[in-house]
């Protein structure tokens, strides 16, 4: 018999990807390095990490403690399911020899079904966090987006790096808009209310 095996430890890892180098940020796990001698600043060239805004942000940490919470809510929703649908397998190969072939088939034609609705079930709670992260993130880059302009202009920038997928590896940091990024968002907006997006597509239960 073909039954998926329920994957949902690996949901909150799915939702959450994007967030992981935010979320090492501000664990700081690595211990400090020595300090660099940095060379003068170049004039005209400037540079930015979104994940250090998002990151250090009021509202950036609002936002993943809330994708956090909603995750557990969803993990909470669908482990129940995984785990009765490998109880039910088990117990259901543990009388394979000795049960009726007809009840068998019935039965594991039963639990196919409940087995492939959850993995439809899964998939749209993943599908659903994605959303909803990418969702609330526009919110925080529609505000950010007039900031770094001002802050751009205001520097006289002729230059901006992305710090985080611009293949700048170090910078002195005193080209860094960042921190002056933070502060301005945090005038701007510090906390989003939301809650999980639902998809029109509505997977049916499994029991």
């Amino acid at each position: 018999m073909n039954v998926r095996t329920p994957l949902v430890a690996g949901l909150a890892a799915s939702a959450l990807i994007a967030l992981a180098p935010i979320a090492s940020a501000q664990t700081g796990a690595a211990p400090a390095a020595a300090p660099i001698a940095q060379g003068p600043p170049i004039a005209g060239y400037c540079v930015f990490s979104l994940n250090e805004i998002i990151g250090g942000s009021k509202v950036g940490q609002a936002v993943v403690a809330r994708l956090k919470v909603l995750t557990s809510q969803v993990t909470a929703e669908l482990q129940p399911q995984a785990d009765s649908i490998r109880a039910d397998e088990a117990a259901l190969r543990a009388r394979a020899s000795s049960a009726d072939q007809a009840s068998l088939q019935a039965q594991q034609a039963n639990l196919q079904l409940r087995a492939n609705n959850f993995g439809k079930l899964e998939q749209q709670r993943q599908q659903e966090m994605q959303a909803t992260q990418q969702k609330q993130f526009g919110v925080i880059l529609k505000q950010l987006d007039p900031i770094m302009r001002d802050i751009y202009q205001q520097r006289h920038c002729s230059l901006l790096i992305d710090g985080d997928s611009g293949g700048v590896r170090m910078v002195n940091p005193a080209m860094d808009l960042s921190p002056g990024a933070v502060s301005a968002l945090d005038l701007r907006i510090q906390t989003l209310t939301f809650d999980r997006e639902h998809l029109d597509a509505q997977a049916a239960p499994a029991r």
